[in-house]
């Protein structure tokens, strides 16, 4: 790779990726846009693998599509991923970090977890059994990773449960999802 110059390095920046801290930012909202900068942002980090990817993360969730195009790029990424949850961390966003190798909440982020609306697309009535079959696959693979994480930490973590608060729509803190086990330390406690 052509070695960088302070000019590509501005330039990169405005586009989320900070390059000599191996930084991207994720803020806002799920949607294409910040996908696409977000897959260009680790391919262009981490051929480098031998070295970390930090992710800069305030998301207050959005397309599940998009959201996991994200989440695929983090789980698959041969660098060492860290994701730090400033503000948001809600709804798709708070899917997003368990792909991640090590997830960290800044003391006053707030994660929240429900079932969403998935596709809220105008159906014709013929569409309407599809998209309750993918509704319910998205639904398992988001079920099957919180309770992955949470598991690690409280093996006999229930299932109902787990759906039991994704129909509520639960507000945690950041010591709340590091006790849940969505999160594995706060920020600035991470030595403690």
């Amino acid at each position: 790779m052509a070695q960088l110059r302070r000019d590509d390095s501005d330039r990169f920046f405005d586009y989320d990726i900070h390059v000599p801290s191996r930084t991207i930012f994720m803020g806002g909202e799920c949607n294409e846009g910040m996908a696409e900068r977000f897959l260009k942002g680790m391919r262009l980090l981490d051929p480098h693998s031998q070295q970390g990817i930090t992710v800069i993360m305030n998301n207050t969730g959005g397309d599940e599509y998009h959201g996991l195009a994200i989440y695929d790029a983090i789980a698959t990424a041969t660098a060492h991923v860290t994701i730090i949850a400033y503000g948001h961390a809600m709804s798709m966003g708070s899917w997003i970090p368990q792909a991640a190798d090590a997830r960290i909440m800044a003391p006053n982020a707030t994660m929240m977890l429900h079932y969403g609306s998935w596709g809220g697309y105008e159906l014709e009535s013929i569409h309407v059994n599809t998209m309750a079959r993918e509704n319910k696959r998205l639904t398992k693979l988001m079920e099957a990773e919180y309770l992955r994480r949470i598991r690690e930490v409280q093996p006999k973590f229930p299932t109902s449960r787990l759906r039991k608060m994704l129909t509520e729509e639960i507000y945690l803190t950041a010591h709340e999802a590091v006790e849940l086990g969505l999160a594995d330390s706060v920020l600035g406690e991470e030595e403690e």
